[in-house]
C-alpha cells in the first residue's frame, strides 16, 4: 500500500508538470521548470524506484538531498540525485532489475534499456517524457542498489548562481 501511495503522488506531481519545459526547448511556451520541481520530479522517482524492492531485502536506504548541478545543453541546468538501497537477504539481482525495467515500461512515452555494468552487474536506464533519466543497477557484488537521476532541466531562479550545492 506505501508503494502505491508513493506511486499516486509521483503520477500527481508528473501530471502537475506535464506541461513544463523540459531539456528541449519548448517551442511557442515561456514557461519554465525551476529547480525545486524539477529536483521533487527526481528525488520522487528515486523513491518509487526504491519502493520496488520488498521490504525484507531492504536494510537501509538513503538519498542524496544536495549536490551540485550538472549543466544541459540548452545553458539550463539539472539537478543530479542518488538514492542507495542496502540490500539485505537472499535478493535476486537480475529479478530485481527486471521488475524495476518492467515497472519503467508502465509509463508512458519513456525509453527503458536493460544493460549491464562494466562489472558485468545487471542495471536499466530510463530517458522519461521531460529529458529526465534515471539508472538503477546492482553494486558492491550484490549488496547494494543504487539508483541514479538527472532531473528535468530547468533555469536558475534569481539568488541562485550554477556552481552552489543545492
Amino acid at each position: 500500500m506505501i508503494a502505491q501511495g508513493k506511486m499516486a503522488a509521483f503520477i500527481g506531481m508528473i501530471a502537475l508538470s506535464v506541461g513544463l519545459a523540459a531539456c528541449a526547448p519548448n517551442q511557442g511556451s515561456e514557461t519554465t521548470m525551476d529547480l525545486q520541481t524539477a529536483k521533487g520530479i527526481a528525488m520522487a522517482m528515486e523513491d518509487e524506484t526504491a519502493a520496488l524492492v520488498p521490504p525484507e531485502n531492504v536494510g537501509d536506504q538513503s538519498q542524496l538531498q544536495m549536490t551540485y548541478l550538472f549543466g544541459c545543453a540548452d545553458g539550463r541546468l539539472s539537478w543530479p540525485g542518488l538514492t542507495t538501497v542496502t540490500l539485505t537477504g537472499d535478493v535476486d539481482a537480475e529479478a530485481l532489475i527486471e521488475v524495476i525495467a518492467s515497472a519503467w515500461e508502465q509509463k508512458d512515452g519513456v525509453v527503458v534499456k536493460r544493460l549491464t555494468t562494466r562489472q558485468g552487474a545487471p542495471r536499466v536506464d530510463m530517458t522519461g517524457t521531460q529529458g529526465d533519466s534515471y539508472s538503477a543497477a546492482i553494486w558492491a557484488p550484490g549488496t547494494e542498489l543504487k539508483i541514479d537521476s538527472f532531473s528535468p532541466c530547468f533555469e536558475l531562479e534569481g539568488g541562485t548562481k550554477p556552481g552552489m550545492k543545492y
